[in-house]
């Protein structure tokens, strides 16, 4: 027997094992065990979602010789022929090569029969849209009132190209793009019923190749059986995609966290000497990305970063959210670019390189900020405390006595003195920049982002929230928010948190100004630039300023 390709043996024969697509088997099974049959039917979404094989169904499920069912029996003459695609009554006409207007009306001369040995005909028009206006006119008439023993199903992945007047006489059921979660799934299970050898990582790479399609991911895991010697590995399929391990996809991006080129040109050398594809890499690059903002506001998302809790977490650690959004933004730019390089390597390199040239290194510099006058006021305070003060200039008579020496002070006071310094720096101008160096994890962060600055009273630091976010403020986020004061401060602080918006200058409402203020400062550049006036003058233009995005 000659070997059958993965897609076509475990195309699904029933509603049941179809994956990813339960909105529209429900609406269907439903149907049909209702008996509430419609006449023409829309199946739209990309390749390989499942439209066929649902069209399939459909038929099979019409016919089925033991009755009208959304579980046909699979052992009848007719639904045997519809799984070999030799039934009479059911034609799949492929509407690009058949298009003109003869060939609809040849159509339409057979619909006007009676089925040959079943109860419906049906007939699919796959590529619908490909129809002429002049096809899809003589087709409107017949599905408005099509004979009672037709049925219409018409597959397209442009909806957007068939007459509005056709899609209102339809069944319209949109056929999503599968999940990465459900491609892995189906995928594992089809491997383990083969018999075949597989790592998760190779199968999560080909279900990212397939961008959502089954029947694509089938036709890769085909190419990786042949090529991997039935036995799918991270590395070899990497090689047979053009692609890298998602482990070495990290390293890049963590040498780009660290602001280390030296580490990220030996990487992207290293690169070079392999045979991949630039434009899988940068959209893996991208995805990775994508992954790791999401992870910023979710944990929920680590189990999809295919690595430890505690290396995303210590990642995270070295890339704020702006960060991540302009590495996003300069690799989504760069993708776009790569083609007017001189070669797509050094394209992608230069995109790398450029993302760890522009990825602000602020941390060190706003702490030691934040922090300088107080390090400062306790040098002076050292400094007087150890250096007595110069006596005054005696008097004919009588002589004075001297000033008592500063070192005399106890050490009492001077730790208080101290404590009121530290105390003093904490203000709502200086809260925000104090805010940023805080070690958080996101979620705490993302929560604390909304606390208003109140007062502070010795070493208490007094907060406000909103209502709604102190509410789910749980006492392992206030913990935590005061551990890292405390820490931030090298003093044990207490938190005193209550309701009230008594300021605006969160963090969080600080940084939507600052964004807001940079959009504006950017709009009346744009407006004020002579370049653009005179185009305005002479040609008329318009500014539109969605489009707009302040200088990073």
């Amino acid at each position: 027997m000659s070997y059958q390709v993965l897609a076509r043996k475990w195309r699904p024969n029933d509603f049941s094992e179809v994956v990813g697509q339960e909105h529209v088997v429900k609406a269907l099974s439903n149907s049909l065990d209702q008996k509430k049959i419609h006449q023409a039917f829309v199946l739209s979404g990309t390749r390989g979602v499942g439209k066929t094989t649902i069209a399939r169904i459909l038929a099979k499920s019409l016919n089925c010789e033991t009755g009208l069912d959304s579980k046909p029996c699979h052992q009848c003459s007719t639904c045997l022929s519809v799984s070999e695609g030799s039934f009479m009554d059911f034609q799949e006409i492929d509407a690009a090569s058949s298009r003109g207007v003869d060939d609809t009306k040849q159509l339409l001369e057979t619909v006007m029969h009676m089925p040959s040995a079943s109860r419906y005909k049906v007939y699919l028009l796959d590529e619908v849209h490909m129809l002429s206006t002049q096809s899809f006119n003589m087709l409107l008439k017949t599905l408005e009132e099509p004979p009672e023993h037709v049925i219409f199903i018409l597959a397209t992945t442009l909806p957007e190209k068939i007459p509005a007047t056709v899609l209102s006489r339809c069944l319209q059921f949109n056929l999503k793009n599968l999940t990465n979660s459900e491609l892995i799934d189906r995928l594992s299970f089809i491997l383990e019923q083969e018999k075949i050898d597989f790592d998760l990582n190779a199968i999560e790479q080909i279900a990212r190749a397939g961008r959502g399609s089954l029947r694509d991911c089938l036709t890769i895991t085909d190419q990786a059986i042949a090529f991997c010697e039935n036995k799918l590995e991270d590395a070899e399929v990497a090689r047979m995609l053009g692609t890298l391990p998602s482990d070495n996809v990290f390293k890049l991006i963590n040498s780009i966290a660290e602001r280390d080129s030296k580490s990220l040109l030996g990487d992207l050398n290293q690169i070079g000497q392999l045979s991949v594809d630039y434009f899988r890499l940068m959209d893996l690059v991208l995805e990775t990305l994508q992954l790791l903002s999401f992870a910023k506001v979710s944990e929920e998302v680590f189990e999809e970063l295919n690595l430890k809790k505690e290396e995303a977490l210590a990642l995270l650690a070295k890339l704020s959210e702006e960060d991540l959004q302009l590495l996003y933004q300069i690799g989504l730019i760069a993708k776009r670019d790569m083609e007017l390089a001189p070669s797509l390597s050094s394209g992608f390199d230069m995109a790398l390189l450029r993302m760890v040239t522009f990825i602000p290194n602020t941390l060190v510099e706003t702490k030691k900020k934040v922090r300088h006058d107080t390090l400062e006021t306790k040098e002076e305070l050292k400094k007087i405390s150890s250096e007595p003060e110069p006596e005054p200039e005696p008097e004919p008579e009588p002589e004075p006595e001297p000033e008592p020496e500063l070192s005399n002070i106890s050490e009492k006071s001077l730790q208080e003195e101290t404590k009121q310094v530290i105390t003093l720096e904490v203000s709502s101008e200086s809260w925000k920049g104090i805010f940023d160096q805080l070690e958080l994890d996101p979620g705490t962060r993302q929560l604390a982002s909304h606390c208003y600055f109140v007062k502070t009273d010795e070493t208490i630091i007094y907060l406000s929230m909103p209502e709604e976010k102190l509410n789910v403020f749980s006492g392992k986020h206030r913990k935590q928010l005061q551990d890292a004061l405390s820490s931030f401060f090298e003093i044990k602080c207490n938190l005193f948190l209550e309701e009230g918006e008594f300021s605006k200058e969160s963090p969080n409402e600080i940084k939507e100004q600052e964004k807001r203020k940079e959009l504006e400062d950017a709009q009346k550049a744009i407006e004020s630039d002579p370049n653009v006036q005179s185009l305005v003058e002479a040609f008329g233009a318009k500014v539109i300023e969605s489009s707009i995005e302040p200088r990073n």
